[in-house]
């Protein structure tokens, strides 16, 4: 049938006609203008265009509360439109916010300003570790009730998206087995210790210099960090409740030099090692600097880098690198979270369950204590006078722990050392044994658990 070209729409205008509506901006609201929170800034002012055609919106940030408004005027830039709060709660409030960026930190404050942006029908969006792994459960909660997200890749590894990487990359899997470098200013002390021979304390100083250390650094050196970042990554790997409670932590700070030497002797790099593991006898959660053979890819792990070594059914190993800290890094895995809810249709509640699954089973694993873990050992027996290495040996054997491997070699004043690597044993049976040799032969005996060598006896 004839049709008048004067009479038909164009092609183009046709297509202008069924094109959907553009969907509003996701306006973002920020708790906190500190590192992260300036580095989100910086990166989606850099990169918005693109990151809107990945979200199919525009995401932009009306608002920001902070206890230091002339700083973030000063990282703003003056630009239009944002307006500055002194009162995070007030935000929450804002009916013309609809996601709340808490990159504040703490855990007093920091829950009662997530409860009630999640209460005020807002998604949130937090770098907060510690909130998590004391508050999350309650979180979780509040947001399933209120139909909303909690989201959190920027709490553990930084850059890293290790969340999703678990949540999302292998659902398909049963995870067996999770171990990581999670925290970059311990990585570089160790690092430093490891290449030049420093003491801790130097070592420390010298993070703290260059910015890889805070002031007080005690959540980094003596583990907290890593094992609320371990709790995250346990309950998203085995669907097991958040159990802070049950990580066996140890830090770094009572690590010498000649530590560090005899592991290098032996083949081995020494870091502060995350470890969850769920086997028959339940799970393991623990976080303590462990050797781990040098051709490990967490062995190569140098100064901040994070990684994370996850063993799964299917896929097998998946290891996961990069930068584990800083503001623009962290502000990465804070804007994938924020693409994922510009992604979602208005309205709508969020797609994957914040803590790995939306219902756990009736009988959850029980957490292993530290004593029945079974781990190898390295013994390094410092002399008070000449040690018998038979005498050792039959010690050890007396206290059921098995030699796999022994060497000589110097400590930092050059007198001999004896160095033993067990067999894998009971954790308890390894402490006895220490006091059991300490007690017969005078020397000091520094013990050190080792671990990843589940190929070979021997790196």
């Amino acid at each position: 049938m004839f049709a008048d070209p004067q009479l038909s729409p164009l092609p183009h205008a046709q297509a202008r006609a069924h094109a959907p509506a553009q969907p509003p901006a996701l306006r973002v609201g920020i708790i906190g203008m500190g590192t992260v929170g300036s580095g989100v800034w910086r990166v989606l002012r850099r990169n918005q265009a693109l990151i809107a055609a990945r979200a199919g919106r525009t995401i932009t940030i009306v608002a920001v509360a902070t206890r230091t408004p002339a700083r973030a005027a000063a990282v703003l830039e003056g630009a239009p439109g944002v307006r500055l709060l002194a009162d995070p709660l007030h935000l929450a409030a804002d009916p013309g916010v609809d996601v709340v960026l808490e990159l504040a930190g703490g855990t007093g404050a920091a829950r009662g300003w997530v409860l009630a942006a999640l209460a005020h029908g807002k998604h949130v969006v937090t770098a907060n570790k510690a909130l998590l792994a004391t508050h999350g459960e309650e979180l979780a909660a509040a947001a399933a009730r209120h139909g909303r997200v909690l989201a959190y890749e920027a709490a553990v590894a930084g850059g890293v998206p290790v969340i999703k990487a678990l949540r999302e990359g292998l659902v398909g899997n049963r995870i067996l087995s999770l171990a990581g470098v999670l925290n970059g200013t311990s990585n570089y002390i160790l690092t430093r210790m490891q290449a030049h021979g420093l003491g801790f304390a130097a070592a420390l100083t010298e993070a703290q210099a260059l910015g890889y250390a805070e002031a007080d650094p005690t959540f980094d050196v003596d583990g907290t960090d890593t094992a609320h970042k371990l709790t995250l990554l346990a309950a998203n790997a085995f669907g097991m409740p958040l159990r802070l409670d049950a990580v066996h932590v140890e830090g770094i700070s009572d690590l010498q030099p000649g530590d560090l030497a005899a592991a290098a002797q032996l083949g081995y790099a020494v870091k502060l090692l995350a470890v969850a593991r769920r086997d028959a006898d339940g799970v393991q959660l623990r976080v303590h600097p462990a050797l781990v053979p040098q051709r490990h890819p967490l062995a190569q792990l140098d100064g901040a880098t994070n990684g994370l070594r996850v063993q799964a059914d299917a896929v097998g190993d998946m290891f996961y690198s990069g930068a584990g800290a800083g503001g623009e890094p962290t502000a990465s895995a804070v804007l994938a979270d924020l693409v994922d809810l510009a992604r979602l249709p208005v309205g709508t509640p969020g797609r994957v369950p914040t803590l790995g699954v939306h219902e756990r089973g009736a009988a959850q694993p029980a957490p292993l204590p530290m004593a029945q873990v079974h781990t190898r050992h390295l013994l390094r027996l410092l002399p008070g006078a000449a040690l018998n290495e038979a005498a050792v040996l039959r010690l050890l054997t007396r206290a059921g722990v098995a030699v796999q491997r022994r060497a000589w070699g110097p400590d930092h004043a050059g007198a001999p050392t004896l160095l033993l690597v067990t067999a894998p044993t009971p954790d308890a049976v390894a402490a006895h044994a220490v006091e059991l040799l300490q007690a017969h032969t005078g020397a000091q005996v520094r013990r050190l658990r080792v671990e990843l060598c589940e190929a070979a006896e021997s790196p």
